[in-house]
């Protein structure tokens, strides 16, 4: 994919997503536990992105390349997807075990002390893919994202594999 084709991509959404406020589109981590019971129904990974409100590089991904991936394509099909906001104080959440916990103290119970971070879990909250640390150029992660949802996938034995670039290219909205 050519960067000219992200940069168009990306600018085209940017000014229908630039207002967008936690949780509108990337549905929050209130209940990994229900997440887990849905993603195990349909034997699709969890995809979590660990955020947080002073980082510049996470309101790139989620303006510039989660939230149209989500509004313009398919990829729900392919793993449940859901934002944990690292320094949100007093927010609650509950874990995969379905434990109520603060969602700040989650990501460190998972290691994470980057932001951005992409973890992809099976439905018991375990690890099943490499997870993809900061945000290096913003034309690589769509890449970098394919590739941690089909070794979720295949780790969970489900032959589904996603295309990413394919579902960008055919997708409804004009770049």
């Amino acid at each position: 994919m050519s960067k000219k084709f992200i940069f168009s991509l990306s600018m085209a959404l940017l000014v229908s997503f630039s207002n967008v406020k936690a949780g509108e589109i990337l549905p929050l981590a209130v209940d990994l536990q229900k997440t887990a019971n849905t993603a195990k129904k349909y034997n699709i990974p969890v995809v979590i992105f660990f955020t947080a409100t002073w980082c510049h590089y996470c309101k790139k991904l989620e303006e510039n390349i989660i939230h149209p991936l989500l509004e313009t394509t398919n990829i729900e099909d392919y793993a449940e997807f859901r934002q944990v906001i690292m320094d949100r104080a007093h927010w609650q959440m509950k874990d995969f075990s379905g434990k109520d916990i603060e969602m700040k103290t989650f990501p460190p119970s998972q290691k994470v002390i980057v932001a951005p971070t992409t973890h992809v879990y099976n439905s018991k909250g375990e690890l099943i893919a490499e997870p993809i640390l900061g945000l290096t150029l913003e034309e690589f992660y769509p890449g970098n994202l394919e590739q941690v949802i089909n070794q979720g996938l295949k780790a969970l034995g489900n032959d589904k594999r996603v295309d990413i670039y394919k579902m960008i290219k055919e997708s409804k909205v004009q770049y």
